[in-house]
């Protein structure tokens, strides 16, 4: 059964597949039968990021410079699960934790599941929060990824954002959700 405000798609086209990214073009009817003609979404695969939690209360963090801002930004571990495996969300958070930092948890709790940019996008953004973390190996990074991890104390993460210095909004948005697990008010 649908929501009164549902939109219908008439029809979808396909305007640009490159990796795992596509651009479709969608034509859309409105509950009032007005048609949209042109509706752009991304779509991309789900994507995970953990947020994790060493034995002594650190938050690790990754700095990375991100292309689209030009900027550098603080970041916790994540990234997309593997369409073409059909990816657990914890196996691809772990995975990414493990690849980015070199870091492992001893417990893995899901925080929560939200989306993005549901306006132009389609993805999910599946939240962990790892405790007991230690790091057991080097990190291996993605072979374009330059990382530098950090680690630094709960309540210090949330006065960045508080802040400002952490305006990652996938970021923000996940540290939220991970508060009430974390003793955080």
């Amino acid at each position: 059964m649908g929501n009164t405000l549902d939109w219908k798609t008439l029809e979808s086209k396909e305007l640009l597949a490159a990796g795992f990214f596509r651009l479709r073009q969608d034509r859309c009817e409105l509950p009032d039968g007005r048609v949209m003609p042109k509706y752009y979404v991304m779509e991309f695969p789900d994507w995970v990021n953990i947020v994790p939690v060493t034995l002594d209360g650190k938050i690790v963090l990754v700095e990375q410079f991100r292309q689209a801002s030009g900027r550098v930004h603080l970041e916790i571990p994540g990234g997309s699960m593997d369409p073409r495996t059909h990816e657990d969300p914890k196996r691809a958070a772990l995975r990414e934790l493990q690849e980015e930092t070199g870091f492992v948890p001893e417990d893995v709790r899901l925080v929560g599941k939200h989306f993005p940019n549901p306006a132009m996008q389609n993805n999910a953004m599946w939240t962990y929060v790892g405790f007991g973390c230690r790091k057991l190996a080097e990190p291996t990074p993605d072979p374009y990824e330059d990382i530098r991890v950090v680690q630094l104390p709960v309540n210090e993460v949330y006065d960045k954002i508080r802040s400002g210095e952490i305006d990652h909004s996938i970021v923000v948005a996940s540290l939220l959700y991970a508060m009430s697990f974390l003793g955080v008010r």
